[in-house]
């Protein structure tokens, strides 16, 4: 007698890519990293996008090697339009399976975060760490399911000098966020649970929004730059308006997960366009949705 075979998508997809020790990483632990998810061309072309954004953002392009200007922690939302590169992280084949073996194939695009640390701590981080958190915002106690999960592209090496992450083991099934005594990482009272996560340029660090996790001061005068995205199951609020704002252009390029990870695929989002309410956001007219200018030299009265 031969046994069921079990079949799955999810299942063979990471079969097929290698990951089956990192599913199993995640579940017991809490976090995984996996090399070479990008290759080194998209690995340069991503880093030199990440540093373009912070010049025409604050005025000064940073430099790797060793920027002063850049000391502590600096943090830039909204990415993803600002170049092509970034439309490509986000799809990378071994990040998509384990995501979906997280949040599911239908998950959204919550938010792409650029990161730059570099060396100290500065007015950001008076501590020189970030403390130890989670990134689930639901109350305690959290689902026992993930609602979120969270990748961190490495853009650069990143080292215990340059200030990697920290983790705590098997936190993510503690279903609540950690006490203020709980997140200290460095000097008296620092949480001894916490353990180092080092990865090269080109991998991905990934975990379930419930795993505690935060990170060390940089001791080097080099910069680490990291992408931080966010993925969701859709029926959560995203923290970054991709639906309404993502250019036509930009969709017709990419493939249908990434139209998916956009927010095509949900429904919700009404205003008076009447018949929208049953259609998903990719079969809609998304310009009915700009906002209206309203005239203000007109009394508000009259404009009713």
């Amino acid at each position: 007698m031969q046994p069921t075979t079990i079949n799955d998508p999810c299942l063979d997809e990471l079969s097929r890519l290698g990951l089956e020790r990192n599913a199993l990483e995640l579940d017991i632990c809490g976090y995984t990293v996996v090399s070479d998810v990008i290759d080194r061309e998209l690995t340069a072309r991503g880093l030199n996008a990440t540093l373009d954004t912070f010049a025409e953002r604050v005025g000064r392009r940073p430099q790797i090697e060793a920027d002063p200007h850049y000391a502590g922690y600096w943090v830039s939302r909204y990415v993803l339009l600002q170049d092509p590169a970034f439309e490509s992280i986000i799809v990378a084949d071994k990040v998509l399976a384990l995501i979906d073996y997280l949040v599911g194939k239908d998950c959204i695009l919550s938010t792409l975060t650029a990161h730059i640390r570099g060396e100290g701590g500065g007015k950001v981080l008076p501590n020189g760490y970030l403390p130890l958190h989670g990134d689930d915002t639901s109350i305690a106690p959290h689902p026992t399911f993930a609602n979120y999960a969270t990748v961190n592209i490495c853009l650069t090496d990143v080292s215990e000098e340059s200030g990697c992450l920290a983790f705590v083991p098997g936190s993510h099934k503690r279903l609540r966020k950690p006490t203020k005594q709980e997140s200290v990482l460095a000097g008296e009272g620092a949480n001894p649970e916490a353990v180092p996560l080092v990865a090269p340029a080109g991998s991905a660090i990934i975990w379930p929004a419930h795993t505690w996790h935060g990170s060390w001061v940089s001791d080097t005068p080099g910069l680490r730059v990291t992408l931080a995205v966010l993925y969701a199951r859709p029926h959560l609020q995203p923290y970054e308006m991709y639906r309404e704002t993502v250019p036509d252009e930009v969709l017709a390029r990419n493939s249908d997960r990434f139209a998916t990870l956009m927010g095509m695929d949900t429904m919700y989002g009404w205003n008076d366009n009447r018949d929208d309410w049953h259609r998903n956001w990719r079969d809609r007219d998304r310009s009915r949705y700009s906002p209206r200018i309203v005239d203000q030299a007109v009394p508000a009265r009259e404009q009713i």
